[in-house]
């Protein structure tokens, strides 16, 4: 019986996708050789393969049998090739704006290029050092107290800085006419909150390795190394306390647990020791009634840290 409602499933699937195909050559009669091998190829299928016990082998071993992960990919699909040459077109698109030197002043064209071309200008960058984010070091520096720590952040999530929370504007969860302003978990370097915690050796290693990247970073900066490692030391630990209150992937799926609409002034009892008006007039954010606080339980932690 098992084998019977399998074949019976097989040749169901092989008639259903020949439908399509004679359904798709009837609605365009001029279609080309080349045009047909647009669509399901027999050769990426898997034969052999039991449809029952293994569908996606079975649609798609004939492919991967061919196709092996390129080495310089960590995947690869059907449209990735599709996606390198999309990728191809832009790079030249840019270098053809950044080479107009004939592009009106202030057009789309002349702004790409010109982009495009300070981002290429590696000798300068690298000469340029951390000289372009001076002003904002010096600003950071400044700090003498928590109470200052709003604005900064608001300074900084402006210039797209991610740093301690996330703040941005999304549908409302149950009404997608209306937009709202929401606030979020974040401040996290490594991927997830996960990371921060499992005790596999992968998961060590990733953080120590992390742990060293941003002593590198610190150096980049001007620190000494004794300095560096102890400021990364300082960084792994604080986002080590903002993962502890943050929600997890799992948990993260549950729209219903992170909707909780509330005024500014709302907003500013859960956190007592961060003034949003301070970080809103620094974020330059425009006016609005509601936000959504998506996290609570996180924002409560983060305002037991600023305290």
């Amino acid at each position: 019986m098992r084998f019977t409602t399998c074949r019976l499933f097989q040749t169901l699937m092989f008639f259903s996708l020949l439908a399509l195909v004679c359904v798709a050559l009837q609605l365009s009669p001029q279609v080309s050789a080349q045009s047909t091998r647009r669509g399901i190829d027999p050769a990426n299928m898997c034969n052999a393969c039991n449809a029952c016990e293994d569908f996606y082998m079975y649609a798609n071993g004939g492919w991967l049998a061919k196709n092996e992960i390129p080495a310089a990919f960590s995947t690869w699909g059907t449209t990735s090739s599709l996606r390198e040459k999309n990728i191809g077109v832009l790079r030249q698109i840019l270098e053809e704006a950044a080479k107009n030197t004939a592009a009106p002043k202030d057009s789309l064209e002349q702004k790409t290029g010109a982009f495009y071309a300070s981002c290429m200008d590696e000798p300068r960058i690298e000469a340029a050092g951390a000289k372009p984010i001076a002003a904002e070091q010096a600003a950071i520096n400044k700090m003498k107290s928590v109470k200052e720590l709003p604005a900064t952040v608001g300074r900084l999530h402006d210039l797209s800085v991610r740093t301690l929370f996330s703040f941005g504007a999304v549908q409302d969860f149950k009404d997608s006419s209306v937009v709202n302003a929401r606030v979020g978990q974040g401040g996290l370097g490594l991927p997830d909150r996960d990371f921060y915690f499992k005790e596999d050796e992968k998961s060590q290693t990733i953080r120590d390795a992390y742990v060293t990247h941003v002593a590198n970073m610190f150096k980049l900066l001007g620190d000494d190394a004794a300095k560096a490692d102890t400021e990364a030391q300082v960084v792994m630990k604080i986002e080590t306390e903002l993962a502890k209150n943050s929600l997890d992937r799992v948990a993260r799926r549950d729209l219903s647990k992170q909707y909780n609409k509330m005024t500014v002034t709302e907003l500013q009892t859960v956190t007592p020791d961060f003034n949003w008006n301070a970080y809103l007039k620094a974020l330059n954010a425009p006016k609005f009634t509601d936000v959504n606080m998506a996290h609570p339980v996180f924002f409560k932690g983060l305002n037991a840290m600023l305290g």
